[in-house]
């Protein structure tokens, strides 16, 4: 009998919430089909009969529960754990599984591998281990790296010490989660057999709570908490570091600023921790290695700063600058007034910047677990967000990507969601978050918006022991290892239908919440089983997100007798122009607003603010590969809500290294707010599409332009 990882992980769910467990709770947790929930639960309980265990208890209405019983998790631990006893039960790595854990083997060994390795650790024949060193090859060609097969010795990867790091941290960051280590380091004991694996190669011979150590040093000297994810990933750059000074391995960073690393206290903090390193493992750590150190440090995402600003600055007065424009044209945009939460708002976008800035100048990738989601939940505010982001990116003249881009959506979510807020007398809340001040600042403004709570601490779950506040509810929204289950809420950080529910059996709404959202919710859920019927829906739930989303801004529209415009509606033959010829980037934006001119959309000046904008901050509308997005204010001359379409027969510098040189500018001029929401948002969608926009790009007439528009506009 065969259980692979998500059966694994679905299993100890089941034995935690020492519950009933329905289906649909299962698909919002791990993003499944109902019909793959089933087919998983299906063969963990024959997994279990199989090996002595009883059959789930099932009830209608409630769904299944694990009949509890003592062997079963020390059962469970051994299964986890094994490398031995195969005959009686196996676990089935995936191919993307197999996949990491030999490039993470092989990144950190010093010498060839045999193929026989892998075989006995993946219990996998020769020729599919060597079918899927064909893949890993093309896989780390793609990343500036070179898989060697040796005959008679092995295989072992050619490449930068610096592309090696970066792999593996890619490689771990996919594979396991910050719970995943902060379980480890509290329990020693890995969730899952593929992160049992993983661990061994990071961690084997290394003392954790040693590592610990060192980041609550590092946490106590700077005055910060970082987040559970931000600790995770020192944690795995630590082990990665001390494994390779072990080998001989030592980094280079050519493109680092020395001296403005070294002015810094992460700098100084970075020089304790090697120094304790040093003499705890008996080597010697270069200085680059402390500079790359002091880099992560600086780079680090935080839950707290307690750091003391100085006018509302710290010494960050260009920051706090940027900090301001983006905050006052969120407040332009969404026509609200952050009254006096704005300092405090401000200064929280400068405590999540900071360390923003490091990792885009000096590339340390920060993936947002929730990214799908906020796009699809939120994608107007990470489309606003994107543009006012214009600002920073003019300040440390990098592009800002979509990563970080939504991160700093979560932070401007919470200020609007706050401003919206009703103060009243509440129970005390303390919000455990794994993943940063912008997700914990998000879940705060929610739960304050919809509920009669006061929140009076946000912490990650490490601090769980020590918390200073006098509190009513913990509410979290990571597993919390070591704490009883009963004495906290356990919700997803984007507070689905199910939380509200959860919560609301804690907590008292602030006001009635209607049949409304349930109705609208039943209405979805029966479209996409009729859909189901007839298409195959990849992930149910991302779909009820977009539906839920569409049927909410129809009401908002109709709401405030608004038309909704598609981007068909605007991009017309009118405003359509191919192939047109031009020498720089100021004839090109010409084109775009005379096209709109002439129509009667804007006026004269609407064209010299786009150039005054350009000339001020740089070719920030550059937004993608080849793509302008040129645009001002409403009140620099626009009439009514255009959009204009050029491509250019021979493409053009804008001065933009990253997106150069341009072959299609669009012009957009917004009457309001609002209104162009809709249609942008497609434009988007059409912008991500590879294949259409090269279509675009080639295209010799306006008609098979406007037929890509269409497939866009609904």
């Amino acid at each position: 009998m065969e259980l692979n990882k998500r059966c694994m992980e679905i299993l100890r769910y089941l034995i935690e919430k020492d519950d009933f467990v329905k289906t649909e709770e299962l698909v919002e947790i791990y993003k499944l089909t109902d019909r793959a929930i089933r087919y998983n639960t299906d063969k963990i309980e024959a997994f279990l009969v199989k090996n002595g265990f009883k059959y789930f208890e099932r009830q209608y209405n409630k769904g299944i529960m694990l009949i509890k019983d003592e062997k079963l998790e020390e059962f469970l631990k051994g299964f986890i754990n094994a490398d031995t006893d195969i005959s009686r039960y196996q676990y089935v790595y995936s191919k993307d599984e197999r996949m990491k854990f030999i490039a993470t083997k092989l990144l950190q060994a010093s010498q060839p591998i045999n193929i026989s390795y892998f075989q006995g650790k993946l219990s996998l024949s020769k020729n599919t281990i060597l079918k899927e060193l064909d893949l890993l090859g093309k896989w780390l060609n793609d990343r500036g790296l070179e898989l060697i097969r040796k005959p008679k010795l092995g295989i072992l990867i050619n490449g930068k010490e610096a592309d090696k790091r970066r792999i593996i941290t890619e490689l771990v960051s996919e594979t396991i989660s910050s719970e995943d280590i902060l379980s480890y380091a509290s329990k020693k004991l890995a969730l899952t057999k593929i992160n049992n694996l993983q661990f061994d190669i990071l961690f084997s011979d290394i003392n954790l709570d040693f590592l610990d150590s060192l980041i609550r040093t590092a946490e106590t000297e700077l005055e910060r908490k970082f987040s559970d994810e931000a600790y995770g990933g020192l944690i795995t750059h630590l082990a990665i570091m001390i494994k390779r000074i072990q080998l001989n391995k030592e980094i280079y960073l050519p493109d680092v600023d020395m001296e403005i690393i070294r002015q810094g206290i992460e700098y100084k903090v970075a020089q304790v921790i090697t120094s304790k390193i040093e003499e705890n493992f008996s080597i010697k750590i270069p200085e680059t290695e402390t500079r790359y150190i002091a880099l992560h440090l600086l780079g680090a995402k935080v839950l707290k700063n307690n750091e003391q600003f100085i006018n509302g600055r710290a010494s960050l007065d260009g920051l706090f600058t940027i900090a301001t424009l983006m905050t006052e044209e969120i407040e332009r945009i969404y026509e609200v007034d952050f009254g006096s939460a704005k300092d405090n708002i401000i200064q929280g976008l400068v405590i999540h910047l900071r360390p923003t800035i490091y990792r885009i100048r000096y590339n340390l990738k920060l993936s947002n677990p929730i990214y799908d989601e906020i796009r699809a939940s939120y994608n107007e505010l990470f489309l606003n967000t994107k543009i006012v982001a214009f600002h920073l990116e003019h300040y440390i003249k990098h592009e800002i990507d979509d990563q970080e881009v939504s991160y700093i959506t979560l932070h401007f979510g919470a200020a609007l969601e706050n401003a919206r807020a009703v103060t009243r007398d509440k129970p005390k809340i303390v919000i455990v978050c794994g993943t940063g001040i912008g997700t914990a600042k998000m879940v705060a403004s929610k739960i304050a918006s919809e509920f009669d709570v006061q929140i009076v601490d946000t912490i990650s779950c490490r601090e769980i022991g020590i918390i200073t506040e006098e509190y009513n509810y913990i509410i979290s929204t990571v597993e919390i290892p070591d704490y009883d289950p009963k004495k906290y809420i356990r919700i997803n950080p984007l507070l689905l239908e199910k939380d509200y529910i959860k919560l609301g059996q804690y907590l008292k709404f602030k006001y009635d919440r209607t049949a409304n959202h349930y109705n609208k919710l039943k209405l979805v859920n029966r479209l996409i089983d009729i859909a189901e019927k007839y298409v195959k829906i990849p992930d149910r739930k991302f779909l009820q997100y977009e539906f839920l989303y569409e049927l909410n801004k129809t009401n908002d529209f109709e709401t405030e007798g608004r038309y909704i415009y598609m981007l068909n509606s605007l991009l017309t033959w009118g405003t359509i122009k191919v192939n047109a010829d031009c020498d720089n980037w100021i004839g090109a934006i010409k084109l775009g607003t005379d096209l709109l001119i002439e129509n009667g959309c804007v006026e004269d000046r609407y064209y010299d603010a786009i150039i005054n904008n350009f000339k001020e901050f740089g070719p920030y509308m550059v937004v993608a590969p080849g793509i302008v997005l040129s645009h001002a204010r409403p009140e620099n001359g626009v009439n009514k809500l255009s959009m204009s379409l050029i491509t250019l027969k021979n493409p053009i510098e804008f001065g933009n290294k990253s997106n150069d040189p341009v072959k299609l500018i669009i012009t957009l001029a917004a009457s309001d707010n609002e209104t162009h929401l809709k249609a942008l948002s497609q434009l988007m969608d059409l912008f991500m599409n590879s294949e259409d926009m090269t279509q675009i790009f080639k295209a010799s007439n306006k008609e098979d332009v406007i037929d890509i528009i269409n497939k866009y506009s609904k």
